[in-house]
């Protein structure tokens, strides 16, 4: 059981993010992205900080953890999703569903260079195919391309902003635990964000808009299950997977969130449901499941 953890924990982070489209959809029809992003913050570090408070979450900051995890917590959540909500307002989802597919191939770049984490040719198939999935749901809702080079460049950096975070969470695992990790990554997100909200709404004048957001029970109910759930909780189940297992197969589970998101608009939004999204979505679980099950084999051959 100890063995397959890593891979519960990831499975369970990527199914949880893929509601969050959901809670995320609804909430910006209230509030501005920023704004947003300032409420689920400061609900995932409150909710972090009465564990730590309580003594359920064992963790401390200092000047030595703020600049050890100080860059890795800048890149995710601040840098990434920044990245990301500009990009996705300045293109469409399809475009950003396809880029943003990308991010194991810069983490599979990326951890050859500093991690000297390698795949096999059967591990890079499976990827591939996961890779292959995501496109095909994406293609299943509709060809649409803007023309907004910008917008598409965010997205790029996104995703490299995202395989950054998973070879710095993966090198910091060495000497902090993932509930370190976690509460430094909220500290940022709860500080940034709430400056940048603030600032905002203090330059057009809507200051009042700023606290009002939480009033709306739509908006509330989206903070509390993307703070508690989709971030704390989530990026918790993450750190401790990249802590486990390599960034190459890890950097895989977050495909199953785009199933699932598929699966969840379906049910609940009630949004198309093509035969080539159920495709899409079994080729991603086959992948993330064949990267991991041949990595198992040959560990074991290995062994004999």
């Amino acid at each position: 059981m100890k063995k397959l953890l890593p891979y519960i924990t990831g499975l369970s982070a990527s199914m949880i993010f893929g509601f969050s489209f959901l809670f995320t959809k609804t909430a910006i029809d209230f509030v501005t992205p920023f704004h947003f992003l300032a409420y689920r913050f400061s609900f995932a570090f409150a909710f972090l900080s009465f564990l730590k408070a309580v003594g359920l979450l064992k963790t401390k900051i200092s000047v030595k953890s703020l600049k050890d995890l100080g860059f890795l917590a800048f890149v995710q959540p601040l840098l990434y999703f920044s990245l990301e909500i500009t990009g996705i307002n300045l293109t469409t989802s399809m475009e950003a569903g396809i880029i943003i597919s990308t991010i194991p191939v810069f983490v599979l770049i990326l951890s050859r260079i500093f991690l000297k984490e390698f795949l096999n040719t059967l591990q890079l198939f499976s990827m591939f195919l996961s890779m292959a999935g995501v496109l095909l749901i994406t293609f299943s809702r509709g060809l649409s391309f803007s023309k907004n080079l910008a917008g598409v460049l965010f997205l790029v950096a996104c995703s490299f902003s995202a395989a950054i975070y998973n070879i710095l969470s993966r090198k910091a695992s060495t000497k902090y635990t993932a509930a370190d990790i976690t509460y430094h990554m909220m500290l940022f997100g709860f500080v940034g964000f709430g400056i940048i909200a603030f600032l905002g709404s203090l330059i057009n004048g809507e200051v009042s808009l700023f606290l009002q957001g939480l009033a709306i029970k739509e908006v509330l109910i989206s903070a509390l299950y993307l703070g508690v759930l989709s971030s704390a909780v989530t990026f918790f189940l993450l750190n401790y997977t990249l802590s486990k297992i390599p960034a190459t197969r890890a950097s895989v589970f977050p495909y199953v969130s785009t199933a699932v998101a598929l699966f969840a608009g379906f049910v609940f939004r009630n949004e198309r449901l093509t035969s080539l999204g159920i495709i899409g979505a079994v080729m991603i679980f086959l992948g993330v499941w064949w990267i991991n099950a041949f990595a198992s084999k040959q560990k074991l051959e290995g062994l004999k």
